[in-house]
C-alpha cells in the first residue's frame, strides 16, 4: 500500500515563505552574529533522528526574499534509521521545510546556525499537506485541546545520558565518564564533568532553562532536568539540548548518548521522564478521566515514545518505567507517576522518541478519555491499601508488538493524530525493525550511541 498518495482529507497549506520577514530576520541575526556563514534546517524524522539541509547564510536570506520554499527531500520521513528507503515512497514526492524562526539559535560549531522546521508535503496533482508532519500533528492536538476542552500544557523533561569513547586498540566505544553517580559530588569531579558545565552556560545564553543537574545511576551517568515549558517549545528546547551535548563532546572525539541501553550487559539505562502538566488544573472528575484515557493507550504510547526493541531492554517489573499499565501517587514503580492534581511524570520513555509524536499521542489519548468520560478503573499503586493489586495489562516487550497495538488502533488514536501519519509512522517502523534485524546487533547499538 502506498501510505503517501491516498486522497487528502487535510486543506492545502502553503509553503511558501512570506518574503520580506522572514529575509528581515535573518538579516537581522547576520547582523548580529557577522562570524556566521551556515544555516542548518534541520527536521526530526519519524525514527527521532535529527535531519539537516546547509544552506549558505546569504543563500538562504536571497532565496527567502524571492518567497522560493526551501526543499528537504522526497525522503524527509520515509527512510529507516540505518538510511534505508521505505518501499512504496513516490519518486517524484517532496518535503517543503516551513521554518519556525523562535528556533534560530547559533550552534556550537564555529560559523553555524540551525532553524528547526515543520514539513509540508507535495505529490504533483495533490494539494499540499501538513498531515505527516510530526510538529504540525502536535500543534494540531493543542489546538484541538484549546478549543474544545479549553485545556493547555507545560512539559518538562530529564534528560539522563552518559560519555563515551572509542577504545584506543578496538574503536569499540567504552564509557569514559566514570564518576560516582546518584547524586555524589564525587562525579562532579570527573574530567568530563567540566565540558558538561561549559555546555549548560551555552545553552543558558540560548534561553535553555536547566533547573538542576546531577550525577545519576551508579557511575558516569548524569542528568539535566529541564524546566517546563508549552510542548511545542518544549520539545525544541530538548532537542537543542540534545544537539548541544553531542557537540560538546564531539571535538574530544567521544559520544555523548541518552540510548536507553548503551552498553551490552549493562546495568546502566537512559531514561527521558516526561513531565505533563494539565493547565489549567482540571476537576478531579475531569482528571481522572484524561489520566484513563492515557493509560487505557499505553501499550499503543509505547510504539511512540519506546521506539526501538532496545527500548524494551530498559523496561522490567517496577524498575525503569515498569512493564505493565497502572499508576501511582508518587510512586517511581509505575509507567506513569502522579506528582500532583493534573500533573504526572510519563516513565516509559526515552531519547530515541520523537516527541512531537509522543506528547501528541500522549495527550490525544487524554483527551479522547475526556470525550469518552473513561473511568479510572487502575488503583493507585502508591496507596498503600494497593500494595497486593494485581498488574495492570503488560505493556508490549518488543516494537513489532507495540506496532500490531498501534495499528489495530482499538483506542481511537487515529481520530485525533490522523489515520494516515499513523499509518506511514507503522510502515516506516516495521521496515526499519526488519532492516535492523539484519545487522549484527552490536552494529546496531553502535549506530544508536552515534545518532542518539
Amino acid at each position: 500500500m502506498n501510505f503517501l498518495s491516498r486522497s487528502l482529507a487535510t486543506p492545502p497549506a502553503t509553503a511558501t515563505t512570506t518574503p520580506s520577514p522572514a529575509a528581515e530576520i535573518l538579516t537581522q541575526f547576520r547582523q548580529e552574529h557577522p562570524d556566521i556563514k551556515f544555516l542548518r534546517w534541520q527536521w526530526q524524522d519519524y525514527s527521532g533522528v535529527q535531519r539537516a539541509r546547509v544552506v549558505l547564510l546569504d543563500t538562504a536570506i536571497a532565496q527567502l526574499a524571492e518567497g522560493k520554499p526551501m526543499k528537504a527531500t522526497g525522503l524527509a520521513l520515509t527512510c529507516s534509521v540505518d538510511n534505508h528507503l521505505i518501499p512504496g515512497t513516490p519518486t517524484d514526492a517532496q518535503f517543503w521545510l516551513v521554518p519556525d524562526w523562535t528556533t534560530l539559535h547559533p550552534t556550537i560549531s564555529p560559523g553555524s546556525a540551525q532553524v528547526l522546521c515543520s514539513l509540508d508535503y507535495t505529490l504533483p496533482g495533490q494539494p499540499m499537506t501538513q498531515a505527516l508532519c510530526p510538529r504540525h500533528t502536535l500543534s494540531r492536538v493543542l489546538e484541538q485541546a484549546q478549543t474544545q476542552w479549553d485545556l493547555s500544557f507545560l512539559v518538562g523533561f530529564e534528560v539522563e545520558f552518559v560519555i563515551m569513547k572509542p577504545h584506543p586498540e578496538t574503536g569499540k566505544l567504552e564509557r569514559y565518564s566514570r564518576g560516582w553517580g546518584l547524586f555524589s559530588v564525587a562525579g562532579l569531579r570527573d574530567p568530563c564533568y567540566t565540558h558538561i558545565e561549559q555546555c549548560v552556560l551555552q545553552l543558558q545564553a540560548r534561553g535553555v532553562d536547566i533547573q538542576a543537574i546531577h550525577t545519576e545511576g551508579v557511575r558516569g551517568q548524569y542528568e539535566f532536568a529541564l524546566g517546563p515549558k508549552p510542548p511545542m517549545q518544549a520539545v525544541d528546547q530538548l532537542l537543542l539540548v540534545h544537539s548541544y551535548l553531542k557537540d560538546t563532546f564531539a571535538p574530544l572525539g567521544c559520544i555523548v548518548t541518552m540510548v536507553p541501553k548503551p552498553v551490552t550487559g549493562d546495568p546502566l539505562a537512559n531514561g527521558q521522564h516526561t513531565h505533563l502538566s494539565l493547565q489549567p488544573t482540571p476537576a478531579p472528575d475531569r482528571e481522572a478521566a484524561f489520566l484513563a484515557g492515557m493509560l487505557k493507550r499505553l501499550p499503543a504510547l509505547c510504539a511512540f515514545c519506546l521506539p526501538q526493541d532496545v527500548s524494551y531492554e530498559r523496561l522490567k517489573p517496577f524498575v525503569g518505567g515498569a512493564d505493565a499499565v497502572g499508576w501511582g501517587t508518587e510512586c517511581r514503580l509505575t509507567p506513569v507517576r502522579k506528582l500532583e492534581p493534573g500533573r504526572w511524570e510519563i516513565r516509559c520513555v526515552d531519547a530515541m522518541a520523537n516527541m512531537y509524536l509522543t506528547l501528541a499521542a500522549a495527550i490525544g489519548a487524554g483527551l479522547l478519555g475526556l470525550e469518552g468520560r473513561e473511568p479510572l478503573v487502575w488503583p493507585d499503586l502508591g496507596d498503600p491499601v494497593n500494595a497486593d493489586a494485581d498488574p495492570g495489562e503488560p505493556l508490549p516487550k518488543r516494537m513489532e508488538e507495540a506496532l500490531d497495538v498501534l495499528h489495530a488502533d482499538a483506542g481511537g488514536l487515529a481520530n485525533v493524530i490522523g489515520r494516515r501519519i499513523i499509518d506511514l509512522y507503522v510502515a516506516t517502523k516495521r521496515f526499519e525493525v526488519a532492516s535492523l534485524a539484519k545487522l549484527d546487533p552490536e552494529e546496531v547499538r553502535g549506530l544508536f550511541l552515534e545518532l542518539y
